[in-house]
């Protein structure tokens, strides 16, 4: 897939901290934490593609998460240095994007922290954690299909927020979530096609801060799980927060990361 440059903001001067968003969001969600970061890192918040201001990506049939990893190295390319280190942040899709990047570029990610990452393609058959996955993904399609995309976004955010979060927000907001059901349709494709298991992750030699509310949907519980016991460097903080937890709770969530990058490059600043 060619790629064009996505939509970032970046602020701050020292070791460079990218931070990916979740679905159905923009690298807004991050302004909290960006503006207690700015005075030791530089702070990178990406929009990945479709949200914020970064279009979709032109070619949507077979989307992948490495799609996604490739509009953020090509950012990343563009603005550092060449195989600049970097600290990688993401929340719930963009954590599972983040996972993806160690992945492609293990040399370029110095630590990872990641909210909830939704790698759904961790889940086997018979998981407990699966079934309301594919549940969730039908009733998107068949919403999709039948053009209610207004209901497609309550769906999706009803489940991750609570019952009624959708019908709390102001309608013109409604109707942004609306426009972006396309891209939170190939989200949703790219979680769960991704061929990665639990042994690929466990190969990757870095420091891992892994969050979860402890208030979370079950899926999300069962990756973060899956993650803390299989990754060789992690340490599994749990919060009492939801899903959503770095967007409604980030007096909670923020200082935790601010530990972990600190704590591990002190160095470098």
């Amino acid at each position: 897939m060619t790629t064009t440059l996505p939509a970032y903001y970046s602020a701050g001067d020292g070791p460079p901290v990218v931070l990916l968003h979740c679905t159905l969001s923009s690298k807004n969600q991050w302004r909290a934490l960006c503006s207690m970061l700015e005075g030791e890192f530089r702070v990178i918040a990406v929009d990945l593609y479709g949200y914020g201001e970064t279009a979709l990506p032109v070619k949507k049939d077979r989307f992948t998460l490495l799609d996604e990893v490739e509009l953020v190295q090509s950012l990343l390319d563009e603005i550092l240095l060449p195989d600049e280190p970097i600290h990688l942040v993401g929340h719930s899709y963009g954590g599972a994007v983040a996972l993806r990047f160690c992945h492609r570029f293990p040399g370029r990610v110095k630590t990872l922290t990641l909210f909830e990452p939704v790698a759904f393609h961790l889940l086997e058959r018979g998981d407990p954690g699966l079934e309301p996955v594919l549940a969730m993904m039908q009733e998107l399609g068949r919403l999709m299909a039948a053009g209610l995309r207004e209901e497609a976004a309550a769906t999706f955010l009803d489940y991750w927020n609570g019952a009624g979060s959708f019908g709390n927000f102001p309608p013109r907001v409604q109707k942004e979530f609306a426009l972006r059901t396309e891209k939170l349709a190939l989200d949703f494709s790219a979680l769960t096609r991704t061929q990665l298991t639990l042994d690929d992750y466990r190969q990757l030699r870095l420091p891992v801060t892994l969050i979860a509310g402890r208030s979370s949907r079950l899926p999300a519980l069962r990756v973060s799980h899956k993650l803390s016991e299989t990754l060789p460097d992690c340490r599994l903080h749990l919060v009492d927060t939801g899903h959503m937890g770095p967007v409604t709770d980030p007096e909670l969530v923020n200082p935790i990361i601010r530990s972990a990058l600190s704590q591990a490059i002190p160095d470098e600043r």
